[in-house]
């Protein structure tokens, strides 16, 4: 199935039920309706993805999580 979210890892597991499934995709329907509006919420976000940016720049000698699991 392709779609644009980004799915948990724990998403399709046999032990998630629909319920779970159903409260995640709602929170991130969510989740992206307030960054397209510009809320307080999603200016925090921004900031601190930014923050987040100039500190992995700041430090060459780490490496990203993401790519190990």
């Amino acid at each position: 199935m392709t779609t644009d979210y980004d799915f948990p890892t724990w998403f399709w597991d046999p032990e998630t039920t629909d319920e779970d499934r159903h409260i995640w995709m709602t929170q991130d329907r969510c989740r992206r309706q307030a960054m397209r509006q510009d809320t307080p919420w999603a200016r925090a976000v921004r900031k601190q993805l930014e923050r987040q940016k100039r500190r992995r720049q700041a430090r060459p000698d780490t490496v990203d999580v993401a790519d190990y699991c």
